[in-house]
Order: C-alpha cells, then structure tokens, then sequence
C-alpha cells in the first residue's frame, strides 16, 4: 500500500514510518495538516494515518477537506483524544477507524490491513496467474510452488498490476504509487525495476507483463 502519515510527533511520525515500511508498505509522512492536504491532492494515497491535534490544519479538518473534494481514501485516525464525542466526531467528517494512543503496534498494523480490505471489497488476499501465486496480505510470491525473493518496490509495482488487472499502469501511475514523494523516479528507472521484476517472477518471454510501448505495463 501507497500510506500517506500525518503526525506532528516526529519521533512517533519516524517510528511509523519505519515499522510501515518493513512491513513492505510505501510510505510517506509529514507533521502539518496543511502539507497533508498539498499531498492528497497530488497523489492517490491507498490509506491515511491521521492524528486529530496537528499544527496548520487539525486532523479534523483535513479529513473534511478531503471528503468535501470526493477522496475516497481510507483514514485511520491516531490520537490520545479518547473521548466518545471525540471518536463521534471523527467518524462524522469521514475516519474509516479510530486508534487512541497508546496502542500496539501489531493491532495499528491489523486494523490498518482490515480498512483497507474492507473499503477496497478485496475478495481474496491470494491471486494465482499461471505457476505464480502472489498473497498480498502475506507479501508473498511463489513461482512453481516455491518462495522468491522480491523487494517491497518490486512488490509493490506487481501488486498494483495485479490489482488493476487488464487496465494499463502508465510510468506516471506506478511512480505515483511505489515510490515516495520526495523521489522522482524517470521511466528509465521504473523500465528497470520492471526487468529486476520480470526476473524475479520468472517472466523471460513477457507472457505475464505485457509492456505498452511509450506509456506503461499492463497484466492480462
């Protein structure tokens, strides 16, 4: 997943971010709500970690700017604001969840895999395409029944093929989606991860990765 976290404690904001992306996630973060905002309006983030008491624009707010604009993007939100009113509150201007600090990491992670599942209608974690098996819950590839290697990039760019199925991926939209903001990879380098891909997955002949030449990838 493509997560966008918003949170002015840096130390907790860095810990996220590291822990989300060991877990093979593509992350971005920031501390403002105003710089959120600049954000979600330039990249379709998969989900949002959102704390409510945030300087520039309160997690309220950015949660309500981004409904009023038609983003349907998932938000977790994350704070020490406890109350019923409060969670009520959130929920009114659109959170999908809400954590209150202090939490476990394994269940920040349970309940992050379990919006997303829940509000993108996935029907099954395991896709199977030829000898390949992909779990994406468990971020796993098989080729013939046995375990390869990939990286949370390389994984990431299958994963977002998979799950649009028969629609072209132009360079832009896989950028957009597996790398972080604050990269800006050419075609030239998403051309080769998608060999590094090919490789791993075993694709020699370009029988599961069809390339549309000038504008992206494609599986069928």
């Amino acid at each position: 997943m493509k997560i966008l976290i918003v949170e002015d404690n840096k130390e907790l904001n860095e810990s996220l971010r590291e822990i989300l992306k060991m877990e093979g996630h593509i992350v971005d973060s920031v501390t403002d709500g105003r710089d959120a905002v600049i954000l979600i309006n330039k990249i379709q983030y998969d989900l949002v970690i959102l704390d409510i008491m945030l300087p520039g624009l309160d997690g309220y707010s950015v949660a309500k700017v981004m409904r009023e604009r038609g983003v349907k993007t998932p938000i977790v939100m994350l704070t020490a604001l406890g109350q019923l009113e409060e969670k009520l509150r959130g929920f009114q201007v659109g959170a999908d969840d809400y954590i209150v600090k202090p939490f476990e990491i394994p269940e920040l992670i349970a309940r992050i895999n379990a919006v997303y599942k829940r509000i993108n209608s996935i029907q099954s974690d395991v896709i199977q395409l030829e000898d390949l098996t992909v779990d994406l819950n468990r971020r796993v590839v098989l080729k013939g029944g046995k375990e390869v290697e990939i990286t949370p990039k390389l994984f990431c760019i299958l994963e977002q093929l998979l799950r649009n199925r028969g629609k072209v991926l132009t360079y832009e939209i896989i950028a957009g989606k597996c790398w972080e903001a604050s990269e800006n990879p050419s075609s030239d380098t998403i051309r080769a991860n998608m060999k590094l891909l090919r490789r791993v997955i075993g694709d020699k002949e370009k029988d599961i990765i069809k390339t549309i030449s000038g504008v992206g990838y494609r599986i069928e």
